[in-house]
């Protein structure tokens, strides 16, 4: 009988699930005083392969044990240095995979079960697909499941994780490793669900906010430094505001950081949003969207009001790299914002434009090195109507105008020579539009700060001249910044438009500055 090729086979589908056994006995816990013991015994790389082992292969126990073993191991961890972590997650990530053995045995058993028509029906095709499914997780998966629910455990799992991300991004044996690859996309995955955008408390962040929250406000702001506790005061003062995304599994601890202006028009300079408000007042009480401290002296009037800038929006942690929180962040702070300020109906963001000297850099280095070999570039680099300029500027000539087009913004001596402004307005704008909208990777925007905007739904919208002129800003793109405006009933089709088809919504003043100007020609000085 055909029922009896695989008499009551259960056994042996558990037999060939081997899944991974996290269960330990008290008396096998690895203490700080093992690994001491283990290092001076055997090295590092023994003394971490001893405790791993120990971590998946003791006994079962209880819950309470199996606690005790993830947190020996985030002490074991923990008292690793970078390298000796590369070590331990290299041999986690290899010899705690997946079991390939027990994944071969399962399929085997799969396919011999999709014959046996008694096998489908009485459901044991389903089991073993199940146990299946069960092996191809990573073994390290279970453990770092275990961890998250450890307290301070999910703050453990975004240290690891950034860990990770370093050592692939550091030359070097593991920069290309699979393996480590694999757990980087798993703990990518766990960290999206746990810390999905649905979870997020979205907190307004004032002067009587907790003063160690106040502090980490100020170390973890990557986009505009915040100095003094004078330069916070004004970012949560009058006319500003800023807003954290918190997570219960994080106390304390801000996730995502914003950083908001509320001007009556977009501004383009953020100088003038982050500076003294009182030095930089014209005539009309107004620099650049940004309300008077002297017309309101510490007073708000929210109908005045018509606009919102995103100046700075901070990632806090390295180990969320990655992680899409989608449009969904940037919707609730605008019915946060308009709940304050009514008359608010105009969106934008007040973005830098990291990457973009290099890029300009490299692009004329490659233009030059053609004309050097007396080739002609597909792409003309400038105009006919830019090389005029910049000849009529610079005092060199059409033949050279590459070269020294390139030791001006290699110096930076372009910045005491306020009258090559004109000349250089031109070239760097256009230039950061091709960046920013033509050169693309895998179909999407290749700059970093651009690809999250259009993913979130905003437009390309307004490119500027001059609008940081800090160090910091012309060092990374000539002082460049860009406004990414958000519609709100327009969000989500842009979002979508951009993940699925790779469209990129664009003002027509950005793709005006796309085009060559006409009449533009290939030749070897362009």
């Amino acid at each position: 009988m055909e029922e009896n090729d695989h008499p009551n086979d259960d056994s042996e589908i558990k037999a060939c699930s081997s899944p991974l056994n996290l269960k330990l006995s008290p008396n096998q816990c690895f203490q700080d005083s093992d690994l001491k013991t283990a290092r001076s015994s055997f090295g590092v790389t023994d003394s971490i392969r001893v405790h791993l082992e120990g971590v998946f292969l003791t006994p079962e126990s209880n819950l309470v044990a199996l606690e005790e073993k993830a947190s020996a191991f985030c002490g074991f961890y923990t008292s690793l240095n970078i390298t000796e972590k590369a070590i331990l997650l290299r041999t986690l990530s290899v010899s705690f995979g997946v079991d390939h053995q027990a994944v071969e045995r399962l399929a085997t058993l799969v396919m011999s079960s999709v014959t046996s028509q008694t096998s489908r029906s009485d459901g044991r095709l389903v089991r073993i697909e199940d146990r299946l499914r069960s092996a191809l997780v990573p073994r390290y998966q279970q453990l770092f499941t275990l961890l998250s629910r450890l307290e301070n455990g999910v703050r453990f799992l975004l240290r690891l994780r950034s860990d990770v991300i370093t050592i692939l991004g550091a030359p070097g044996i593991d920069q290309d490793s699979p393996h480590l690859h694999t757990m980087n996309s798993i703990l990518h995955s766990l960290l999206s669900i746990w810390l999905s955008v649905g979870s997020l408390s979205l907190d307004k962040i004032t002067w009587e906010s907790p003063c160690d929250l106040l502090q980490k406000i100020c170390t973890y702001e990557a986009v505009q430094s915040i100095r003094t506790w004078t330069d916070l005061k004004q970012r949560v003062g009058p006319y500003r505001r800023c807003f954290a995304f918190t997570h219960v599994t994080l106390p304390r601890e801000p996730v995502i950081v914003i950083h908001t202006a509320i001007t009556p028009q977009i501004s383009w300079n953020v100088q003038s949003i982050i500076g003294n408000l009182q030095t930089d007042i014209g005539s009309t009480g107004l620099t650049n969207g940004s309300p008077s401290t002297e017309e309101f002296p510490g007073e708000e009037k929210p109908s005045s009001m018509s606009t919102a800038v995103f100046y700075s929006i901070t990632s806090t942690q390295k180990g969320l790299q990655g992680i899409e929180f989608g449009n969904h962040l940037i919707q609730r702070i605008i019915v946060k914002l308009q709940a304050e300020f009514p008359r608010l109906h105009q969106f934008s963001s007040l973005s830098p434009i990291p990457g973009f000297r290099d890029w300009l850099l490299d692009e004329l280095n490659d233009h030059i090195h053609l004309n050097d070999a007396g080739e002609e570039s597909e792409h003309p680099f400038l105009s006919d109507q830019e090389v005029s300029v910049l000849v009529s500027s610079f005092g060199s000539s059409e033949t050279t105008i590459l070269s020294t087009l390139r030791d001006v913004l290699l110096t930076n001596s372009w910045l005491e020579r306020p009258h090559w402004f004109p000349a250089l307005k031109d070239v760097l704008l256009r230039q950061c539009a091709q960046y920013l909208y033509v050169r693309k990777k895998r179909g999407y925007v290749s700059n970093t700060v651009a690809n999250f905007h259009l993913r979130n739904g905003a437009v390309l919208w307004r490119i500027n001249w001059m609008a940081d002129t800090s160090t910091r800003g012309v060092a990374s793109s000539f002082g460049l910044m860009v406004n990414y405006r958000y519609y709100p009933d327009q969000m989500a089709d842009n979002s979508k438009n951009y993940i699925e088809r790779r469209t990129v919504a664009v003002s027509d003043q950005v793709l005006e500055l796309v085009q060559l100007p006409k009449g533009s020609t290939s030749g070897q000085c362009r």
